[in-house]
């Protein structure tokens, strides 16, 4: 019988839809005060409703992809 995913497994396999702030900075492990400050430094694009601000998880996941060091 297949284990039962865990939610950040869920997230990562869903990369359509827009995800809240907090969602954003749980998954990247930072504050939400610093997904703010890569908002407004143009690093990683939202969409503001109303007051709220949302991310596309496919911006999030490049994001990681853009900072992720590789040694050799």
């Amino acid at each position: 019988m297949p284990s039962a995913a865990t939610a950040s497994q869920v997230i990562v396999q869903d990369n359509g839809g827009l995800r809240p702030v907090g969602a954003v900075a749980a998954f990247l492990s930072i504050s939400r005060s610093k997904v703010y400050q890569l908002m407004e430094a143009g690093d990683l694009p939202y969409v503001k409703l109303g007051k709220s601000r949302r991310v596309r998880w496919d911006d999030v996941l490049k994001l990681v992809e853009q900072n992720m060091i590789v040694r050799s």
